[in-house]
């Protein structure tokens, strides 16, 4: 231990930005008691301006890995770990697990390893040098993070990770900072009344925002009314917006009902703005948005996909379709648009479920504990 006897976890990225991934990392340090814990945060690549969200005293490194194989990154990372000396090392998905054998002999006491979803190169986790890699990697690491029942049957059924040390930790979320009317209403009055689905992600291919606009479009050719009554919000940023944009510059009938509005950290305001919370991801593990709009009690259309599975309840909390078949989905849009007195139950058990099953406070006390025990 340093830092005057806390115990020092050291996260270890790919790159550090705004997403769902970044904002469990934020929120378990700022959560974490402070008088017991240091964190320092480690890129590999590039970390972004949203670490500046994180109000506590963190140390933050960018190793500017280069692409492909960066074979000095190795050396770099050790050199860098045997200088800031962390109890703990906890590395997040598969860019990250590769450099788990340094951290032994650099003296880390806890060595854990985090699953937190599909990448868009191994949408069901079926590559197998990829589940080779992990099971080559796995002696050098005490415990396996899955954030989700599928993540964790994933783990241990197939790519054989021996099954005590693999921990199930649920994302969770604030659920008194993500609560319904607590936000800036203006900019629902800003839609002029329009019925919205939204959607709040990076725009990714993984997340699958291009059938989401094609469903709307889809939607709006069905049904004049909701032609007329219904708008598509999309909130984030990423390497599929210029695509995503000409996609719906392409059809200049609809264009001006669906709206990208970019990142932005006011999230709060939108979700209290939706109607309905719309995701159509290929793969997932459990996204901190849709816990996040749920908590705000918005209900949702989804596919269930990963462990969004174990979060929604069909026609409980909302709509849940077992594929992205496009005329299943649109026809779903125009049924919640249509029947808007099961929006009411939907959003009442929305925010239960996140309350009882999702709490943030549930989520840093395993990690708290995780952390604790190991090093004590």
């Amino acid at each position: 231990m340093n830092k005057n006897d806390k115990i020092h976890v050291c996260h270890l990225v790919y790159s550090f930005d705004i997403g769902g991934l970044e904002r469990v990392i934020a929120n378990c340090i700022t959560t974490l008691d402070k008088n017991r814990y240091h964190h320092s945060i480690i890129a590999l690549t590039e970390i972004g301006s949203f670490i500046s969200e994180i109000d506590v005293d963190i140390d933050s490194y960018s190793l500017n890995k280069i692409s492909g194989h960066d074979f000095k990154l190795h050396l770099k990372l050790y050199d860098l770990l045997k200088k800031i000396k962390p109890d703990v090392l906890h590395s997040y998905n598969l860019s990250t697990i590769e450099y788990h054998w340094l951290a032994p002999l650099v003296g880390v006491k806890l060595r854990v390893h985090a699953e937190h979803g599909r990448d868009s190169y191994d949408i069901n986790g079926s590559v197998t040098k990829y589940k080779i890699l992990r099971r080559v990697m796995s002696p050098f690491i005490n415990r396996f993070i899955a954030v989700s029942e599928d993540l964790s049957d994933w783990l241990k059924y197939e790519v054989h990770i021996y099954n005590k040390k693999v921990a199930l930790i649920n994302n969770g979320i604030d659920t008194e900072y993500y609560r319904p009317n607590t936000s800036d209403l203006s900019l629902k009055f800003s839609f002029a009344e329009k019925f919205v689905f939204g959607h709040v992600s990076r725009l990714h291919p993984i997340k699958n925002q291009a059938f989401i606009i094609d469903s709307f479009i889809e939607a709006c050719r069905q049904s004049p009314h909701f032609d007329q009554n219904c708008i598509l919000v999309i909130v984030g940023d990423g390497p599929d917006k210029e695509k995503l944009e000409q996609r719906v510059a392409g059809c200049p009938e609809i264009a001006d009902k669906i709206i990208f509005t970019g990142a932005k950290t006011n999230v709060r305001d939108y979700y209290d703005a939706f109607d309905v919370f719309v995701m159509a991801s290929l793969a997932e593990g459990i996204p901190m948005t849709l816990l996040e709009s749920m908590s705000m009690s918005v209900p949702h259309l989804v596919t269930a996909v990963g462990g969004i599975k174990e979060v929604c309840v069909s026609q409980v909390t909302g709509v849940s379709i077992p594929n992205d078949k496009l005329d299943s989905y649109s026809s779903k849009m125009i049924e919640l648009f249509e029947n808007k007195q099961d929006l009411e139950s939907f959003s009442d058990n929305s925010r239960k479920r996140i309350v009882k099953y999702y709490s943030q406070d549930a989520m840093v006390e395993s990690y708290h504990q995780l952390y604790h025990t190991a090093i004590n």
